[in-house]
């Protein structure tokens, strides 16, 4: 018996269509929130990430526990999966929970259907037919166990305690070259240093310049008449969604109680999360777009994958931001004092 797997809603359809096979899925876009190594923790973690409840979490952890039993098998797994990082790095997850079961004979094969952007962020969808399904079977390739430990050993990195680009001499590994994408990629939310200076995580930092003290929606947010909107929209919008806007907005209005940097009023709660509340900045969110941030807590904590920041007790930032130099520091590091 053959057990297919993937976790693209698009790849899905297809097969079944194509194929007239039942496929076990789950579909979550790891670019944005927390991972873990462990399979269970890593459910619970997304399920919370989310704030899925009632059936929408029984249904995620149900369709999550098919995809892990079948990881758990002796039977063999077919894998369909395409060139956007969001499919990829749960392809990474499939490889590290699968040897996690089956150390000594993994035994996956991999189907890659699709025609995903070169740098794999650029679109949450893939252009595929039934057709297409029915050829990628007949070119299914086994992963070697080696190339099984290659992508669990990044998966690991990923979920790890530190950010990607915290690992000195990185940069210099031409093998490590997917790591090094994705450590921008993650970079990108974590606060900056900016000479003595502590600025907001490069994505914020777009949110809060189409803030003002006057009430928006998220969904106005995302359109924004500006650069930063444009950025927005057609930069960070096509990688983890609108969604996440508006999900970031409510924790910036729910840090610090009195001392927020937004308030937020409800505005339609009976509608999608891009319009049930309208946010502005208080005196302190407009002191921090014009001046940065006074000290790492006034920021709301977000996870990203293995590590979570605007965290006090683990104060990552990002130096040299925006140069091939870029990396990740602990606010304080000797290394740190030594640049300045």
């Amino acid at each position: 018996m053959t057990i297919h797997v993937t976790t693209d809603e698009d790849i899905r359809r297809a097969v079944r269509r194509g194929l007239r096979l039942p496929v076990r899925f789950v579909r979550d876009n790891v670019l944005e929130g927390p991972c873990a190594s462990d399979p269970e923790d890593h459910c619970e973690r997304r399920c919370d990430y989310w704030s899925l409840r009632g059936r929408e979490r029984t249904r995620f952890r149900s369709r999550f526990r098919d995809v892990v039993d079948a990881l758990k098998s002796r039977q063999r797994i077919v894998v369909w999966t395409s060139g956007l990082w969001s499919d990829r790095l749960m392809l990474w997850a499939l490889c590290a929970w699968r040897l996690r079961y089956r150390p000594e004979h993994p035994e996956l094969d991999m189907v890659v259907l699709g025609d995903a952007p070169e740098d794999g962020f650029s679109r949450g969808f893939v252009h595929v037919k039934p057709v297409d399904a029915r050829r990628g079977l007949d070119d299914a390739g086994a992963l070697s166990r080696t190339r099984v430990q290659h992508m669990a050993r990044s998966w690991r990195r990923l979920s790890g305690r530190s950010p990607v680009l915290s690992i000195e001499g990185a940069r210099a590994d031409r093998a490590r070259k997917d790591l090094l994408e994705l450590g921008a990629h993650q970079a990108a939310f974590f606060p900056r240093v900016d000479g003595r200076a502590l600025a907001l995580s490069w994505v914020d930092e777009l949110l809060f310049a189409c803030l003002s003290r006057d009430w928006l929606t998220p969904a106005d947010v995302f359109v924004h008449r500006s650069s930063a909107g444009e950025e927005l929209r057609n930069g960070w919008g096509t990688r983890i969604g609108d969604c996440f806007l508006a999900m970031r907005l409510r924790q910036w209005a729910e840090h610090r109680g009195a001392e927020a940097a937004l308030e937020s009023v409800p505005y339609r709660p009976d509608r999608p999360p891009m319009l049930e509340a309208r946010y502005r900045l208080t005196a302190v969110g407009d002191e921090i777009k014009r001046h940065g941030l006074a000290e790492i807590a006034q920021g709301a904590p977000l996870p990203v994958w293995g590590v979570t920041a605007y965290d006090p007790l683990a104060p990552w930032v990002v130096v040299d931001h925006g140069t091939a130099h870029q990396r990740v520091r602990r606010l304080g590091d000797r290394a740190m004092q030594d640049e300045e």
